[in-house]
């Protein structure tokens, strides 16, 4: 657009404002859009503009846009309300959808399709391509939606009229930040996203609908704009804001927190944000905070700034109203943060001498090298690679001194592998210590090979019982010349200081070899507690399921099994039985109490510690069933019937309230969703949840997580009272783009399990939530392969504590049978069934996350010591590590890829030179042995502390607020009629002509023969309490299936009757007792029916002779309901009924039985269900 185009175009706004800005009586205004452009995430399309464009782009998280406008014209006025107007172009329409306010200047640009454009704004860049939106390497993300102190609130967006413009309320506040100059703009996004409909079992999804509107290039009749709604006039500027306070404790040099109270506004509009500067520049309006309510604090990082450490600064600060009044300034003067990092301290271990010859075990080779070394059984090759010396002179040997050195705190395992170089027999391994009463446990195992993609290669570490060949006889590896043992030594909490000599024996058939092992035991002790958490996760366990509970907690890890399945059935024993809304503790309690306790874990070195995290069954379908109660509404607030949400918050009350009386205090109880839309895909029922709960995309899963998170807490909140409670209930929540999340969360998320990837794409988003809400973050992704350094499990360890995680979580961990023969990446639990044992065996991946967690705590133990925050710490170990990681793929079809971290780099004896450094210096410092470092509690969550989301004065159950939305209920009003007092229903089957089945419940077949039978359903209207000028939008009738066919799909319609019958006289060959169906003897389709609905399909099930629940199925019958409605039609009811169709059910024969409006629960009895308008 030409310079004077523009200005001709804000003088005619500044023309129809002239006799309104002074103006008193609200008045509506339109004003235009001045730039517009939309931007894609997707691919390359995320460096691309299209601000040329005649068209605009929503498609949820994938394509949004901006729009802007002339604010000055609207300065002075108070901004009532706003609306914009958007006009289709394309077959989408907007349904639900955000308009937030925008924290950064960004260029339009020319280009009219997805181009590169240097100077213009793009997802990824503020200008492409390199000045970022934000902090460096920033995207849009990080200016919008709740970040960079931005507001957003959402809407339902009206029908498209008969021009195809549509109008989507837009919060007065988003207005008046641009009037004010605290934002650059209004970005509009789609909050609906993907779409779904549903008939009976069928299920079709469309992901992700592009969703076209006009832009402004498409010329003034069909441009976007708004219409603003103006109060009075506002002249009068905000107070000065409260007194500045400075904290600039645990932060890194030239940072400071600042904190100042939101002033009231002198006039009506209200304070909406702020104007900062500091030595006389502006402060970047990212890093500015969104103005509070009157008198409540708000906080601002200062960052980014390139400031000096303890640098002295003067920063003001001023609140500005929505009417664009600015306010006196406050003014401080301080000096930023002046904490000078210090590199590492210590130095790492000089090197362990030169190559020599190695010692022999009758004529086989041997070597020690690290636990975590692979070696190929057959050709010898190492994973991670190592040097050719590395074999006789390493961190833990020296074959020139035939001396083992191994070095532990207390309460460590520490280990070693010994590896068998040529052909021995009836090798017999021991390991003596000198002092007997220190109490050293030494374990002895072998490494077991597995086929992988790079031939056979050591995994399970199984039990030593017997003597050890080269080659094996129990596990033969073609040309196999080596094999490595497994010796673990734990080191117990009342070990004494200093070094404890041992010699290892090795026996053989032909010879002996022994082996000097110091162990240097360093002057502190490993907490029993964890503080870090290797969350081991895993969605089911064998009937011995205590054994695999004990083997992670022997590997400092912690196995959680996730008691329910995506079709929403809780396994078996795995919840107290929920009867007249109480929870009966009792079975499950005595499976699992002395978990809990931590009774379970006496024997073990980390005595008494119970398991750290736990499931529990709360999900969408538990306490109560999902189905019966949920309407069919995209959004979880307005989705379900009166009773559902209490129950399921009774449920966390009772919950809560259990755990504290039982005094379960130390482990982290997990309220979770897992389940996912998706699974639906298959059939309604194979997934119980309607969202994406598990790895949310549209912004509908996060409400419904919101949602739920707010039921939970509240049920929490009520068994606490005002008490101190120490129980840790936790909501959690597994998030794989946290930077679509918003403040959504904020108020209830406690446990923020993050994909690795996104984690450290997006550290400082995920990070300030932890910080500012105080979250536990774990990062999830998936341990390596089995061809593949073990040195990840370790890095992963390092890496995400030193980013600022709390733990890390690989997804799956149990393995099959088939583990033991096909190398299985997931299997970090081996069965032990498979060597015919009843303990599973652990693998050496499992044995490195261990590893990986005793290093972090003794980072944890550095900290302390060093007096340092972690953040300081974790820098000065990622730059000594010269810690780097790379994320790939797994592979995974048919779902979200967790993905992996690589540290390809990495090696045993680097981690090794780390620990020794670091161990170094907390021995010298002999810290006092504590239980427990790090208490992982999170505060409490109050849901009436829920963050606005609703335009302002937007209902969102009111009728405005419910769009119309093709194949989903809740769009309107709703009235179900269903059960006795209602409904009456027989069958009339041709195979039984003369019997009545108006009293049978269950027994109901509908059958395709030559002759179909037909299911006859009539509703009593009467009941139907609808206003006179009501409009009915929906109309659908269900049944349920509980004896589904076993073959053959099946063509069912809805026919309206056109003759009266009776429910207990109706037959086959007549209507009610004297009467005679119009088909003559018999009753006949199309004779004594009318017009078919539109059908439905109703697959076989072969898998099940019955399926409980029953499935529900749907036929829509908006126009029969309407047609008796007006009196067009009389209500004789209508017939289900199956129809021949050979192109659907390939001529196959088939029944399947419904249940009758006399069945014993109602809500799987036919159903009406009437939306209407």
């Amino acid at each position: 657009m030409s310079q004077r185009t523009t200005c001709r175009r804000i003088a005619v706004i500044c023309l129809a404002f002239a006799g309104a800005a002074f103006g008193q009586n609200p008045e509506t205004v339109r004003v235009p859009v001045t730039r517009d452009a939309w931007f894609s995430n997707v691919g390359d399309e995320a460096n691309c503009n299209t601000g040329g464009s005649n068209r605009l782009k929503l498609k949820s998280i994938q394509e949004m846009f901006l729009l802007d406008i002339e604010p000055g014209p609207l300065r002075g006025r108070v901004i009532l309300s706003a609306t914009l107007h958007l006009r289709v172009s394309g077959n989408e329409i907007a349904r639900r959808v955000t308009v937030s306010s925008f924290a950064a200047p960004w260029v339009e640009g020319t280009s009219p399709s997805y181009q590169a454009q240097a100077g213009s704004s793009t997802h990824n860049a503020r200008q492409y391509p390199d000045v970022p939106w934000a902090s460096p390497a920033s995207d849009m993300t990080a200016v919008m939606l709740g970040q960079g102190g931005t507001i957003w609130r959402m809407a339902d967006a009206s029908p498209p009229d008969q021009q195809g413009w549509q109008r989507i309320p837009v919060d007065p506040r988003i207005v008046a930040a641009r009037v004010a100059g605290v934002s650059h703009g209004m970005l509009v996004f789609d909050d609906t996203g993907t779409e779904w409909t549903r008939n009976g079992e069928q299920f079709n999804s469309r992901h992700f609908p592009n969703r076209f509107f006009h832009s402004r290039e498409s010329g003034q009749g069909s441009a976007p704009f708004f219409t603003v709604s103006l109060g009075p006039a506002d002249g009068d500027p905000p107070a000065a804001p409260g007194e500045i306070a400075v904290d600039t404790s645990d932060l890194p040099a030239g940072e400071a927190e600042i904190l100042w109270t939101t002033p009231r506004d002198e006039g009506p509009a209200g304070t909406i944000g702020f104007l900062v500067s500091l030595d006389g520049k502006l402060v970047p309006r990212y890093l500015i905070p969104a103005a509070g309510d009157p008198e409540q604090q708000v906080k601002m990082r200062l960052r980014d700034l390139d400031l000096r450490s303890g640098q002295e600064v003067k920063l003001s600060v001023r609140a500005v109203d929505g009417a664009g009044n600015i306010g006196a300034a406050v003014t401080e003067t301080f000096r930023v943060s002046d904490f000078d990092r210090e590199p590492l301290p210590g130095t790492f271990p000089e090197s362990l001498g030169e190559a020599a010859p190695l010692p022999t075990l009758a004529g086989a080779k041997v070597t020690v090298i690290d636990a975590l070394d692979k070696v190929h059984p057959a050709t010898g090759k190492m994973i991670p690679e190592q040097p050719a010396e590395y074999a006789s002179a390493n961190h833990l040997f020296r074959a020139k001194d035939r001396q083992v050195r191994l070095a532990a705190a207390r309460n460590e395992f520490v280990a070693f592998q010994v590896l068998l170089d040529g052909q021995v027999h009836n090798v017999r391994p021991s390991l003596v210590f000198e002092e007997d009463d220190q109490g050293f446990e030494v374990t002895w195992g072998r490494y077991r090979y597995v086929n992988s993609n790079a031939g056979p290669l050591p995994d399970p570490v199984v039990p030593l019982k017997n003597p050890v060949s080269v080659p094996h006889s129990d596990n033969r590896i073609a040309g196999q010349t080596r094999a490595s043992l497994l010796c673990e030594v734990y080191v117990p909490h009342a070990a004494r200081t200093g070094a404890h000599r041992g010699t290892l024996t090795l026996e053989a058939d032909g010879g002996t070899l022994k082996l000097n092992v110091i162990v240097r035991v360093w002057d502190f002790t490993l907490p029993d507690f964890l503080s870090f958490l290797s969350e081991m996760n895993c969605y089911s366990l064998p009937e011995n399921e205590g054994d695999y509970y004990r083997l992670a907690h022997v590997h400092r890890t912690l196995l959680n099994r996730l008691p329910y399945s995506q079709n929403g059935r809780v396994d078996d024993g795995c919840a107290p039985e929920w009867r007249d809304g109480q929870l009966d503790w009792s079975k499950w309690e005595r499976r699992f109490g002395a978990y809990l306790s931590g009774a379970a874990f006496d024997d073990l070195p980390r005595k008494g510690v119970p398991l750290e995290v736990f499931y529990l069954p709360l999900h969408e379908n538990w306490p109560s069933p999902i189905d019966p109660d949920y309407n069919g509404d995209y959004w979880a607030d307005r989705a379900f019937r009166p009773g559902y949400r209490e129950a399921f918050t009774e449920a966390s009350r009772q919950i809560a309230a259990h755990v504290e009386r039982q005094g379960w205090h130390d482990t982290l109880f997990h309220c979770y969703f897992n389940n996912k839309v998706n699974f639906k895909s298959r059939g309604w029922s194979r997934g119980s949840s309607p969202w994406l709960l598990d790895e949310p995309a549209n912004f509908q899963d996060y409400w419904a997580l919101r949602y739920f998170g707010e039921a939970f807490h509240e049920g929490v909140a009520a068994a606490r009272g005002n008490t101190g409670e120490k129980a840790k209930l936790l909501y959690r929540c597994d998030i794989s783009r946290p930077q679509w999340q918003r403040d959504s969360l904020d108020h209830v998320l406690d446990y923020n399990v993050v994909n690795g990837r996104v984690l450290r794409r997006y550290t400082r988003i995920v990070l300030d939530r932890k910080r500012d809400f105080g979250q536990i973050v774990v990062d999830y992704g998936t341990t390596n392969a089995i061809h593949e350094s073990n040195m990840q499990a370790v890095g992963w360890c390092l890496d995400s504590w030193t980013l600022g995680s709390d733990g890390v979580l690989p997804w799956q961990t149990i393995g099959r049978h088939e583990s033991w023969e096909q190398a299985d990446q997931l299997s970090l639990f081996y069965p032990g069934s498979y060597l015919g044992q009843r303990e599973p065996i652990p693998s050496v991946r499992l044995k490195a996350y261990r590893r990986g967690e005793q290093d972090v705590e003794y980072l944890t133990l550095l900290a302390k010591v060093l007096g340092q925050p972690r953040w300081a710490v974790g820098q000065s170990v990622r730059e000594a590590l010269n810690l780097k990681a790379e994320h790939r793929g797994t592979g995974v079809a048919g779902g979200e890829d967790a993905g992996e971290v690589h540290y390809a780099s990495l090696r045993p004896q680097d981690v090794w030179a780390l620990r020794v450094r670091v161990a170094r210096v907390i021995s010298e410092a002999a810290p006092r042995p504590v239980r427990r470092l790090v208490d992982l509690r999170t505060p409490r969550r109050d849901a009436a502390n829920a963050p606005p989301a609703y335009v302002e004065e937007f209902a969102p159950n009111s009728p405005a607020a419910m769009s119309e939305t093709p194949g989903q209920e809740g769009t309107g009003s709703v009235i179900i009629l269903q059960g006795r007092d209602a409904v009456r229903d027989t069958i009339v089957d041709p195979e039984s002509p003369d019997q009545n089945f108006g009293s049978v419940p269950r027994d109901n077949r509908l059958k395709r023969r030559d002759e179909c039978s037909a299911f006859l359903v009539h509703f009593d209207l009467d009941k139907l309490d609808m206003p006179q000028d009501a409009r009915v939008v929906e109309a659908t009738v269900s049944f349920h299936v509980w004896d589904p066919s076993g073959k053959g799909n099946a063509k069912v319609h809805a026919f309206g009757l056109t003759t009266p019958w009776d429910e207990s006289e109706a037959t086959w060959q007549r209507p009610s007792a004297g009467e005679t169906w119009r088909g003559g003897r018999t009753f006949r389709f199309g004779v004594d029916t009318a017009t078919p609905s539109p059908h439905i399909i109703v697959p076989p099930n072969a898998e099940r002779d019955v399926v409980d629940p029953p499935i529900e199925y749907r036929l829509d019958v908006a126009d029969l309901v309407r047609a008796w409605l007006s009196g067009k039609t009389p209500n004789y009811g209508l017939a289900i009924a199956p129809q021949i169709d050979r192109s659907i059910d390939d001529g196959q024969h088939y029944r399947f039985q419904v249940l009758a409006s006399e069945y014993q629960e109602k809500r799987y009895t036919p159903k009406l269900t009437v939306t209407f308008r």
